[in-house]
């Protein structure tokens, strides 16, 4: 029986010891091999995690970019009390038009809404929660809808549609609650 026993596959020793050889012989001729896959593997995992990192880094980045050039632009209307104008629903132009200081400050709202959207279409920033509702609330205010109609000719087609059916769904909305309810 001692005789036969080495040369049956299933005696723990002999297959142990030969599957101990085999790896031994492999591992000393593809040592190499077996160390550049390695690292191969490793720096794409490591670059990929750092990617991941880094696009996280940008976002906030644009955030707080996005944020800084929010202020600055409202900061005018601290700065210049007559720019409320700009907000008041009250506003007559018909009698007091719209004046270029009021038109240069709601161009640069709506070069700032394209920056964002651009940032946003490229996904470099997410959508705020609340801006549609924001945005439509201003653009039908009178003077920013004023100065949006007289140039959005000059604009990106992408925003014109974005600005555009944001107002229809105010219209709408304002078209409802004109309606008598239903007894």
């Amino acid at each position: 029986m001692r005789e036969i026993a080495p040369l049956l596959p299933s005696f723990p020793h002999s297959v142990t010891r030969q599957g101990v050889g085999i790896f031994v012989e492999w591992f000393g001729s593809h040592w190499f091999n077996l160390l550049q896959t390695t690292g191969i593997v490793a720096g794409l995992f490591f670059t990929g995690r750092s990617f991941l990192l880094d696009t996280r880094i940008r976002r906030i980045s644009n955030l707080l970019n996005i944020t800084e050039h929010h202020r600055s632009i409202w900061q005018q209307v601290i700065d210049k009390p007559n720019l409320l104008r700009v907000l008041s629903a009250d506003a007559k132009l018909d009698i007091k038009p719209v004046t270029l200081e009021e038109r240069i400050f709601v161009n640069l709202i709506i070069l700032h809404l394209t920056a964002v959207m651009a940032a946003i279409r490229g996904r470099v920033h997410e959508q705020p929660a609340g801006q549609d509702e924001d945005l439509r609330e201003f653009f039908s205010l009178p003077i920013p809808n004023k100065v949006w109609n007289d140039s959005k000719r000059f604009r990106e087609p992408e925003v014109v549609e974005y600005v555009e059916s944001l107002l229809k769904v105010k219209q709408r909305k304002d078209r409802k609650s004109l309606r008598k309810p239903r007894r």
